[in-house]
């Protein structure tokens, strides 16, 4: 019985042990700064790529509004020369490039019987969507350079609303019309 009396009694044992300081700790601040570090330059490439985005909606925002009232100006300048039988004013607003494939007869056709309707009464025109396209083509046949792509409403005499589509591009810095197509409703087609 002496031999246990000379045992040290046996404490009460920490249920947790103790932690591990040296050189486990500091690689745990190593690791959460790289994931911070990581973290912050995803947040930050992705807000500089929305950032760049917003600015080149923008811009090309911009750009279209400027070019609305120059392109409206030459839409609305064909319309009145049309209406007004003024063949030879209205084809110089055409590019260079469409009057190497449009004769002047083919506009007279437009004011000749039934086909003068689509002019006739003509009082304004709105664009209503312009889409503008930088264009590289190999056929020197199809419009080139800075492209427009319109589409739009006109108003007549008498109520009436028609539409339309046109494509023009810049020759010389102005824009100069390639194509136009007009229609109407068929009751304006009716006396």
């Amino acid at each position: 019985m002496a031999d246990e009396l000379q045992k040290p009694v046996p404490g009460p044992q920490p249920e947790n042990p103790p932690a591990v300081t040296g050189a486990a700790a500091p690689q745990l601040k190593k690791t959460n700064k790289k994931l911070w570090i990581v973290l912050g330059i995803a947040i930050g490439v992705v807000c500089l790529g929305s950032i760049l985005c917003i600015a080149l909606i923008a811009t090309g925002a911009g750009k279209v509004m400027l070019e609305k009232a120059p392109i409206e100006s030459v839409l609305d300048a064909f319309m009145k020369d049309m209406e007004a039988k003024d063949i030879e004013s209205a084809y110089a607003l055409f590019s260079p490039r469409a009057q190497r494939q449009l004769q002047i007869a083919d506009l007279e056709n437009l004011i000749q019987g039934n086909n003068y309707i689509l002019v006739e009464g003509y009082q304004s025109l709105s664009v209503r969507n312009i889409k503008l396209t930088a264009a590289i083509n190999a056929n020197p046949d199809v419009p080139q350079g800075t492209v427009a792509t319109i589409t739009g409403v006109i108003s007549y005499d008498g109520g009436f609303t028609g539409q339309f589509t046109a494509v023009l591009e810049k020759a010389d810095g102005a824009w100069k019309l390639y194509g136009i197509n007009v229609t109407v409703p068929p009751n304006k087609f009716q006396p």
